[in-house]
């Protein structure tokens, strides 16, 4: 289908299967997923059952920080630039002023600058279903613009783009009981809940059956408007935090983000309401995810009472992180910071080391390979990422044959780590005007366009180097950027100090040329 040669796949294979745990807006940096900061934390069964019993990655980060690019991105292995509505033809009015306006080709929605048939007809589900033969069932959140019917690899679909906490609404194909088309819950259900309960019930159709299962389990938690379930509405730990994070860069001072870009340099200082707003938006984040805990558990349990647990491979990471007023920024995502781009990852399957780290630099992009691989598929031709199996993988002795067979035809674990790229590329396109906790100023405006790389190298250090440029439709000229940044991380953790204007201008222009040059990388030439 894809016109991808697969030279080794010419026997039959028992091939795992995969489940993967995608929640929405989860931080990292501020405590709200793995590694726990105090060791508190609102998901206690997951950190038993994933972080003790896998592999939690130390270094993850997400392409773009906000929903349906980095969805997107995660589905189809391929970078922004990659997936983009191609708004530059010459003469032609733009299709997407901004992210949320306008109408493709096709009459879709604008879905945040993606191009969604770049999308839908590209994911790592129809290489499973197509050329693997897995049977996948998509439950909760797939893109902000949800289709109404699956795109092709898809069995199965319990779909939104996110919706209500109660009273769910989703698009149905193939679930058993329901008729295909929507599907509204009544007042008293808990969207978690229905996504947990229906992927479960799903599962247990499916597992043991003549086909492996790749379940993609993706709740809304914890976006806002962060409504708890009833049972959880009022629950606060004694151990937790009295109030959200306070770091450095926390309602920090208009001196101290003088040298950041304009959006964070005009920011205001944050009221004591809207300090309130934080710590209320970040207690019941908390109360959301323990209805996920819950539903990881769950799925988990069942693939031990059917027996599959030990050929089932878990993956649990997050679309973005989250900032909780770091910067003055109230709450949301969509910069550039480690607050926002750094996510968990979290793995368990067989081969992978209980208790064990991933250290090396990936990225959500890099998924859709790692699947590909684990049953027996070579990564795509057209996918931008890399399968981090070889380092994933610690014991051989009992793997599936499909793994097996896809390790067999990789380095070894030491040459992949040898040969690992030693940066990641980050990239966003401003989406729109958007206010937070009753403050005047914005948490982005149109000078919010930026592409950066991340070091974590002997040459340049543990870095973040950016570029920013104005525009509104997607399509902005980063060959001559009109604002820098560059943070050292070891020594500023919380990127208070913009040390680009004290850096060798060899330097600059090395980063400068490096960042252009993953801006324009496509499939097998992206580093």
């Amino acid at each position: 289908m894809f016109l991808v040669s697969i030279p080794f796949l010419t026997r039959a294979a028992e091939k795992p299967n995969i489940v993967f745990f995608l929640t929405d807006d989860q931080d990292q940096l501020l405590g709200g997923s793995f590694p726990n900061i105090g060791d508190v934390t609102p998901m206690p069964l997951t950190k038993a059952e994933l972080e003790g019993k896998g592999a939690m990655a130390t270094n993850f980060f997400i392409h773009t920080p906000i929903c349906c690019p980095s969805r997107s991105e995660t589905v189809t292995g391929r970078y922004l630039h990659n997936v983009k509505i191609f708004n530059n033809i010459p003469g032609r009015k733009p299709q997407c002023p901004e992210g949320y306006n306008g109408k493709d080709d096709q009459g879709h929605v604008c879905c945040m600058h993606v191009d969604e048939q770049l999308v839908n007809n590209f994911t790592f589900a129809r290489s499973l279903k197509e050329d693997a033969g897995y049977t996948v069932g998509m439950f909760g959140k797939y893109l902000n613009n949800c289709p109404d019917k699956p795109p092709p690899g898809f069995d199965v679909w319990f779909a939104n783009g996110g919706g209500n906490y109660f009273s769910p609404s989703f698009a149905v194909k193939n679930i058993d009981g329901l008729p295909d088309g929507h599907w509204t819950g009544n007042k008293t259900d808990y969207t978690t809940s229905v996504v947990g309960n229906r992927s479960i019930a799903w599962i247990r159709k499916v597992a043991g059956k003549d086909k492996p299962f790749f379940a993609y389990i993706a709740p809304k938690a914890a976006h806002e408007p962060f409504t708890p379930a009833t049972w959880y509405k009022n629950h606060w730990d004694p151990s937790w935090p009295k109030t959200s994070p306070r770091p450095p860069s926390f309602n920090c001072t208009a001196k101290q983000r003088a040298h950041h870009h304009p959006t964070i340099a005009a920011m205001d200082m944050l009221t004591d309401k809207a300090v309130q707003c934080i710590d209320d938006v970040y207690k019941n984040r908390w109360r959301t995810l323990m209805s996920v805990d819950d539903v990881i558990k769950a799925v988990i349990d069942v693939t031990e009472e059917l027996g599959v647990l030990n050929n089932t491979y878990f993956f649990y990471s997050s679309d973005h992180g989250f900032q909780l007023g770091e910067l003055n920024l109230p709450f949301d995502k969509r910069n550039v910071y480690e607050f926002d781009v750094r996510i968990h990852l979290l793995a368990r399957g067989p081969g992978i080391k209980h208790g064990s780290k991933f250290e090396m630099l990936a990225s959500n992009v890099d998924l859709g390979p790692t699947f590909l691989s684990l049953a027996g598929l070579p990564v795509r031709e057209d996918m931008d990422g890399k399968s981090f199996l070889p380092l994933l993988i610690s014991d051989k002795s009992q793997l599936p044959d499909s793994v097996q067979l896809s390790l067999s035809h990789m380095d070894s674990a030491e040459n992949v780590a040898a040969n690992w790229r030693d940066s990641l590329f980050i990239e966003y396109y401003y989406v729109g005007i958007n206010n937070k906790c009753g403050l005047t100023h914005p948490i982005e405006e149109p000078d919010n366009n930026f592409i950066a790389v991340r070091h974590l190298d002997e040459k340049y250090g543990n870095i973040l180097y950016a570029e920013f440029q104005n525009g509104t439709d997607g399509w902005v000229d980063f060959q001559k950027p009109n604002f820098y940044e560059m943070f050292d991380i070891d020594k500023d953790p919380w990127q208070l100090q913009n040390i680009y204007p004290t850096v060798d201008e060899k330097v600059k222009t090395a980063l400068h040329q490096e960042v252009q040059t993953w801006l324009q990388c496509k499939g097998k030439n992206c580093p």
